[in-house]
């Protein structure tokens, strides 16, 4: 557990740093009100209106019976998934490519071999993936683990909320072949990350996403 909030910070803001540090995962249970009064140093009926705002932003789940789950570190992936659902597919996909060319060129410097070993079994199950929803998850899958691999957990939410709009649409592919989902261009970006070769990773992605672009726009196939 981590050291107790400061009594500086609104009950709130108190439980929405805990949530953003780690101190209780996506997917995992809060304590119930009682701890959190201890955890927040706050009254009981602060800590209630703590939780129900964050509820409220998405950030915590309440489920009669079982108690108060996470759904999300903070707000900003929630908020950028509305945003891209409003914007052309063209403006989405160029956000993409911002974002991911510059993660890769940090994650080249950065990555660890843990976090290679990693992506060497993600992309490997996105190779026999015999079908695209098996493929798509492993994609991004594999997509978020090297955005990961920066250390920047800013730039981690904001790819968050960027693909879980449409700009991982699968839509195009007609059958899954390892030419139709691009894996040989995963695989070199994968050759290129295990180098540490900050030119030929960034060569790799722009190659990339340049096909995926095309294939999401209907476009033709790049040079």
């Amino acid at each position: 557990m981590a050291d107790p909030a400061s009594t500086s910070e609104e009950p709130v803001d108190q439980l929405r740093r805990l949530l953003r540090t780690g101190e209780w995962p996506v997917g995992s249970k809060i304590p119930n009100d009682a701890a959190l009064v201890e955890v927040l140093a706050a009254p009981h009926s602060a800590v209630r209106e703590a939780v129900r705002c964050l509820v409220h932003a998405g950030l915590l789940e309440s489920l009669p019976g079982k108690g108060t789950f996470v759904r999300a570190a903070s707000e900003l992936p929630g908020a950028l998934v509305g945003r891209v659902k409003d914007e052309l597919t063209l403006h989405a996909m160029e956000a993409r490519e911002a974002l991911e060319s510059y993660a890769v060129r940090l994650a080249a410097g950065r990555i660890t071999e843990d976090r290679l070993a990693e992506l060497r079994a993600v992309l490997e199950a996105r190779g026999k993936a015999s079908d695209l929803g098996s493929v798509a998850r492993e994609d991004i899958r594999f997509h978020r683990l090297i955005v990961a691999a920066t250390g920047n957990s800013l730039m981690m939410e904001m790819y968050e909320g960027l693909d879980q709009g449409r700009v991982f649409d699968f839509s195009s592919i007609k059958e899954v072949t390892r030419e139709e989902s691009l894996q040989a261009e995963h695989e070199d970006l994968l050759e290129a990350l295990t180098s540490h070769d900050v030119p030929a990773s960034a060569r790799a992605v722009e190659h990339l996403l340049a096909h995926v672009r095309a294939k999401v726009l209907s476009l033709g196939a790049p040079d």
